[in-house]
């Protein structure tokens, strides 16, 4: 039976509305991806902020019987969370509940929470979340549950599994359960007692079956997530305690996630770490069975192939290059809640292993400068195999378990299959004291060939991994479609009808994420994959993770790094396959997405475990699309820059006294009139600044006060003061009298108003202009330091930031937060402070590492700091948020509601990205010189 798409696309914007859902071919490629290798394109993608709309779509679903995928942030490793049909994914609003039990014993997560968040939010009191995946920074609590993710430290006794006290769950048939809650209990009871009965005979003859609840439990004495948790029908009896425990690694097979009750685990207070540096792999895996004791709380292993890969690069260190060949390294860390304990563990695990000979003496730090480069070379490992990957090849993460006594000949077959198959590159590293291996290949697939040589080896290591170690295919990362193939043959036919049974018992139509555990099909592991054509130097060494996703403006707008990336990518495939016409159209359709929404932050590089910095993807891409007419104004531009600056802000001031006169409605129909005529004709909004002005020097007095020379940027000097800020001073003025209160002589460059960083060209993708200017500005202000005798001091962190990128300046050259920090404040005592003030450490705040300096500022003249949580950047990204608020509407569209009512003002230091800032909070935002000023003022 053919599904009818198109009808359920406009049953389903009926109810969610139109933005809800979509078919667009560019968005529903986007989607198309997770952190796996495999890439499968939706017919629909559905955005979910409530469980109203999840149970919406369920209802059409069920009625077209159509196959929906539930997805959380799609860091998922195994190909669980992309699929056919309806791609139901978490949206960037809803499911972000956070609630911490009275007694701190228990927190309760919505699906959409992630999980650094959720510890975060738990840290003060000493707890957190017992999973603690590599992803834990990006990856969402349901999928968390669903994969039964876990971690460096985790093992098997704080996992989901291990510490779920409770769910929200909706069913394939729209039943809706709360194992947390009895009156939903009973009324489940009621609705669904086939089910109820059918799992509570399921679990008496499997504990009846001697050898099969034996060859479970032998099964999850290791970390284990291929198949399903077949461990709750031996654990458990009562039938909503094996419900609770059945969804954990379920990977939306089952049901729908929509909350999760957790029990906290203790976060120790402090730390140490060692690198136990063994002659070969032998001698490191005999260390893991003496070290599992309650005086280690992880072990990391890297074999010598890791060792090499990360040799040499920044922040390693340096003795690694002197190590023999064939080396091995185990990260050990102990944890404690005081010192002496910490001091007794970590003498006990160098007890443990002193007859073991090491190459370096075993010496554990608790300084997280010293011990954070050791975990920068364990975390390192994936970051620089996947970005020093071949052009065109792909990345693969497996993870495997073996019993620890296991690991040392499981480490030396795996090396092995890795020569046989020709994946030289592959390395070994992973939580040894879980008895868990990862290991890295970078293949090709380019050619049949490539996929039947990648299939080989998955084969090979099966065989492997199952019949000649007993272990688990998958540790950690899910099933997925990587392994389905493998599940039987890894579990036994016994245990795999078990799981049949139980997948058709939860979803007995098999709408849910089908394929995905379970799969007859031996092969679909090498089918849907990726083809990563080569497209660009950035482009090429994404691994589509989706870690970008998270600090992204734009992810709930339309797309995130990688979605842009994995666009670009299909648009290059294209045309290598000669599809010219299918490129560009589907180039065309993404322009809006890919290209003019981008801001261009570049916070995706700060997040990206391979640097990439889709910010400045962007601007090349941009460069190419500027026409014969458009380099014209940008040349014109940028040769008559002063009298453009001018206009700009005396436009800005006429622009306040029409509105004042005529209100917003006669206002904004004259700018959508110019719009009109032109696009550089800005949207209008009631929260528009005035015109602002140049600052004005210090007259001179023959005084041998010391001098700065003061740059006002272009933002500062183009926009005044908004409706909602206090008074009408300009930037400008506020830094001259603050400069001046401290005793400094100001100058000001002749021809500031001409003078430009070149952001607003650079943006655009005019490199030449850009340079030129700032080339420029560079000489003029050179000229105003009499010899570098002046420092000069730049009011905006983005005019700072590309002023000093790439520039061989022989001055001093400091931004406005800099010199507030390091010379201002100290000579200027606070005469009174604030009671509460909003700080917003933006894109190029972070970028800086301005931030703390920022946070120190407010400190001395306030008496507290509220920084709104989830807020990275303003999106308004210099000029553009004038000519595409909806940027800047979607970044900020929480922002209001986090600022308490008490909060009248908040701080940054950009002049454009405060008038986002403002327009949505409603309150004003301003340079913290404001702050300073006014707190100093006698």
């Amino acid at each position: 039976m053919s599904i009818d798409y198109q009808t359920i696309k406009h049953e389903l914007q009926r109810q969610l509305g139109e933005k809800a859902v979509t078919d667009d071919p560019v968005r529903r490629f986007a989607w198309s991806t997770d952190g796996s290798y495999f890439r499968i394109v939706p017919q629909l993608v559905v955005t979910a902020n409530s469980i109203q709309d999840v149970e919406h779509t369920l209802t059409v679903a069920r009625r077209h019987q159509a196959p929906i995928t539930f997805r959380a942030a799609g860091t998922s490793l195994s190909g669980q969370a992309v699929g056919e049909g309806i791609l139901l994914r978490l949206g960037y609003d809803g499911f972000r509940d956070i609630h911490i039990s009275d007694d701190r014993n228990t927190v309760t997560l919505g699906a959409a929470v992630i999980g650094a968040d959720a510890n975060a939010r738990l840290k003060p009191f000493d707890k957190k979340i017992g999973p603690d995946p590599a992803t834990l920074a990006s990856c969402m609590v349901g999928g968390i549950v669903a994969n039964n993710a876990s971690g460096m430290c985790c093992g098997t006794t704080e996992n989901s599994y291990k510490t779920i006290a409770s769910a929200k769950l909706m069913f394939a048939d729209g039943t809706y359960l709360d194992t947390g809650d009895e009156a939903s209990k009973a009324a489940f009871l009621k609705q669904c007692p086939q089910l109820i009965q059918t799992l509570t005979e399921m679990a008496e003859q499997t504990k009846a079956n001697e050898v099969l609840s034996n060859r479970i439990r032998h099964k999850f004495a290791i970390k284990n997530t291929t198949g399903y948790s077949l461990n709750a029908l031996v654990d458990f009896s009562d039938p909503f305690d094996i419900i609770n425990h059945l969804i954990v690694g379920s990977e939306g097979t089952f049901a729908f996630v929509e909350e999760v009750t957790y029990h906290t685990v203790v976060e120790a207070r402090f730390k140490a770490s060692a690198l136990a540096v063994f002659y070969n792999m032998v001698d490191a895996a005999s260390a893991i069975p003496p070290l599992k004791t309650d005086a280690v709380a992880a072990a990391e292993l890297l074999d010598w192939a890791s060792i090499k890969a990360v040799t040499g690069k920044p922040g390693m260190p340096e003795w690694l290059s002197d190590l023999p060949e064939g080396a091995a390294i185990l990260l050990i860390e102990s944890r404690a809640n005081d010192p002496d304990t910490l001091n007794a563990y970590t003498q006990q695990a160098i007890d443990a292993i002193k007859h073991i000979d090491t190459e370096r003496p075993i010496e554990f730090s608790t300084d997280p400068s010293v011990y954070g480069r050791y975990w920068a070379m364990r975390s390192g490992l994936f970051p620089i195999i996947g970005g020093e990957r071949p052009r065109g090849s792909s990345v693969i993460i497996e993870d495997v378990a073996f019993q620890v006594e296991d690991l040392a000949a499981a480490a030396a077959d795996l090396s092995d299959l890795f020569d046989k198959h020709n994946y030289p590159e592959g390395v070994i590293y992973g939580h040894a004291l879980d008895g868990n291996f990862h290991f890295i290949i970078t293949p090709h697939f380019k050619r049949q060939e490539d996929i039947d040589q990648f299939d080989r080896f998955m084969q090979d290591v099966a065989k492997l991994v199952i019949d000649k170690y007993d272990g688990s295919m998958k540790a950690e990362h899910g099933t997925g479609r990587a392994v389905a193939p493998f599940v039987e043959m890894e579990w036994g036919v016994a245990a795999y009808d078990l799981m049949k049974k139980l997948k058709a018992a939860f979803d007995p139509t098999g709408l849910l994420n089908p394929g995905v555990i379970l799969n007859e099909d031996a092969e679909i592991h090498v089918k849907a994959i990726k083809q990563a054509a080569v497209v660009d130097d950035w482009v090429d060494r994404c691994i589509e993770c989706g870690f970008c996703e998270k600090t992204c403006p734009t992810s709930e707008l339309n797309m995130s790094p990688r979605h842009r990336i994995t666009t670009l990518r299909e648009i290059h495939r294209l045309e290598q396959s000669g599809d010219h016409q299918g490129a560009e159209t589907m180039r065309a359709q993404a322009q809006y997405d890919v290209i003019d929404t981008c801001t261009a932050c570049q916070l995706c590089t700060i997040a990206c475990p391979v640097d990439n910095n889709m910010g400045m993807l962007v601007r090349e891409l941009r460069g190419p699309q500027i026409d014969n007419t458009a380099q014209k104004v940008l040349d014109f531009q940028a040769k008559h820059f002063g009298a453009v600056n001018q206009v700009l802000s005396t436009g800005f001031e006429v622009l306040h006294g029409i509105h004042k006169l005529t209100g917003s409605t006669v206002t904004g129909k004259i700018m959508d009139l110019g719009r009109k005529i032109s696009s550089e004709v800005p949207y209008w909004d009631p929260s528009f600044p005035r015109g602002s002005n140049l600052p004005k020097p210090t007259p001179a007095d023959g005084s041998d006060k010391p001098t700065v020379v003061y740059f006002a940027a272009c933002g500062g000097r183009t926009f005044g003061a908004t409706p909602e800020d206090p008074d009408s001073t300009t930037l400008p003025d506020v830094m001259t009298i603050l400069l001046e209160r401290a005793g400094y002589q100001v100058i000001i460059p002749n021809n500031t108003r001409s003078l430009c960083c070149g952001q607003m060209w650079e943006s655009k993708g005019d490199y030449k202009n850009a340079d030129a200017k700032r080339t420029e500005m560079l000489t003029a202000l050179k000229e105003m330091t009499d010899n570098g005798r002046h420092p000069v001091i730049i009011d905006a962190l983005s005019c700072t930031k590309r002023t000093l990128a790439d520039s061989d300046i022989d001055f001093t050259l400091l931004d406005a937060v800099d010199f507030i920090h390091d010379h201002i404040m100290d000579k200027l005592p606070p005469v009174k402070k604030k009671t509460s003030v909003a700080l917003h450490v933006g894109c190029t705040a972070t970028h800086m590492g301005a931030g703390t300096k920022m946070e120190t500022i407010v400190n001395r003249y306030s008496d507290e700091i509220v920084r709104p949580d989830g807020i990275y950047c303003c999106g308004f990204a210099g000029e553009k948020g004038l000519y595409k608020p909806e940027i800047n509407k979607s970044a900020l569209r929480h922002l209001k509601a986090k600022l308490p009512s008490q909060i009248s003002e908040g701080y940054y230091a950009n002049r454009m990205c405060e008038m986002g800032l403002t327009r949505q909070s409603g309150i004003s935002y301003r340079h913290l010189a404001y702050l300073v000023e006014e707190c100093t003022r006698t």
